[in-house]
């Protein structure tokens, strides 16, 4: 069980570390790439991809980070619960 909750929280780490990675390029490179209305001048298409792809990234990485972050706490709380002493678990 620990080695899982191990490998939970490198998943974590690395979906920040990601998310850090692909916010701090699309706010280095695109920041002012917007979406646009059919009447405005569209940026250009390279840069509207990638901006759409970077943030494609952050969100999949925030997700996943949520995911094991639950997964984590879910886990400690199993083995809290099971890790209790036996007079406290069989009072009544």
């Amino acid at each position: 069980m620990n080695l899982i909750r191990r490998g939970a929280i490198k998943l974590f780490f690395l979906c920040l570390v990601t998310f850090a990675i692909a916010f701090g390029m699309r706010r280095m490179f695109f920041w002012d790439v917007k979406p646009v209305s059919w009447n405005q001048e569209p940026p250009q298409n390279g840069a509207l991809e990638a901006a759409f792809l970077l943030l494609s990234i952050e969100n999949i990485a925030a997700v996943v980070a949520v995911i094991a972050l639950v997964f984590i706490s879910a886990v400690w709380i199993h083995q809290r619960w099971r890790s209790r002493p036996q007079h406290i678990a069989n009072s009544k």
